[in-house]
């Protein structure tokens, strides 16, 4: 381990693991690989040195297609909030996955909610305090009348002994719900029909995630609006630049289309993470990103 006074590194092999720390005080990136002991002693790490740090973000999964080594997006914040349910159950262990109190899903595609009942097991086994699972009405009413109707899955509402250990709420555009510290607020997207992404703040600190999303200067100004404050950005970018009309078509984003919002005027001092990578065209995405825009695959953890 060394502190310059300014960055903080470390790094540590194993057999088959290793784990690297780097970063400020205020703005720390964990990567892990390999073993459980690596895992572990990632986790140590943060206890231990990252006093200082507001909010902890796990990347289960955020990628916007399946393939080996790529999992869909599930992203964890602070151990209790789990922004959609791509991947979460079949990454984290059965004691972190009981720890899950919310689950705030972006839209219905399959590749945000797949591993949503499984997520959900906890609560019928009794093992988990409870989950209120969130999203626009749009949202909620395609889970009920799609996924929970007993021929997709069971209606978890319908067998679930206690209802109040599980419950589906609208989530208002605008409205700030607070959750142990940690506030979250969706606003629109244009995507499908109940569309959103969220506003994570801790501390008038703010993390930005996009969700799936069309081009819209108005979604940019919203986040240069931020300032300072905005701790990161993470946006969508599935398609290369050359792939612009599908991305259109699709209501996607394209690394010329983030670099576009990039220029209404983001904080120098904001990280901007583009995920939602189609594993088909990772390569090619990340050569067309723009300088000093991060891509992440999975596996990373912020510490911001």
């Amino acid at each position: 381990m060394k502190w310059t006074g300014k960055k903080l590194t470390f790094g540590y092999s194993a057999r088959k693991g290793f784990v690297e720390l780097s970063g400020t005080r205020s703005n720390l990136t964990v990567k892990r690989f390999g073993c459980y002991f690596a895992e572990a002693l990632t986790i140590l790490i943060i206890k231990t040195f990252c006093w200082w740090a507001y909010m902890r973000i796990e990347i289960l999964g955020c990628s916007g297609s399946v393939m080996k080594g790529y999992n869909t997006t599930s992203i964890l914040i602070n151990g209790s909030i789990l922004i959609d349910a791509g991947s979460a159950a079949s990454v984290l262990t059965e004691a972190c996955l009981n720890d899950i109190r919310h689950v705030f899903l972006t839209h219905t595609h399959i590749d945000h909610l797949k591993e949503l009942p499984f997520i959900l097991d906890p609560v019928l086994s009794r093992k988990s305090e409870g989950i209120t699972v969130w999203g626009s009405k749009d949202t909620i009413d395609v889970l009920k009348d799609h996924i929970f109707n007993g021929l997709i899955w069971p209606n978890i509402e319908e067998i679930i002994m206690d209802a109040t250990r599980l419950e589906f709420e609208y989530i208002q555009d605008g409205t700030r719900m607070n959750l142990g510290g940690v506030s979250v607020e969706s606003f629109p997207v244009d995507h499908i029909p109940g569309s959103v992404g969220y506003t994570i703040t801790e501390d008038d600190r703010y993390v930005i995630f996009s969700g799936d999303m069309g081009y819209s200067d108005d979604f940019f100004d919203m986040v240069s609006a931020r300032g300072d404050a905005l701790m990161a950005l993470f946006v969508e970018t599935s398609f290369p630049n050359r792939m612009t009309e599908m991305a259109r078509i699709s209501k996607h984003l394209t690394p010329e289309m983030v670099a576009k919002g990039m220029a209404r005027g983001i904080s120098d001092s904001s990280r901007i993470i583009a995920y939602h990578i189609k594993p088909a065209y990772f390569d090619e995405i990340i050569s067309d990103l723009p300088s000093g825009v991060e891509h992440i695959k999975g596996g990373e953890v912020f510490v911001l």
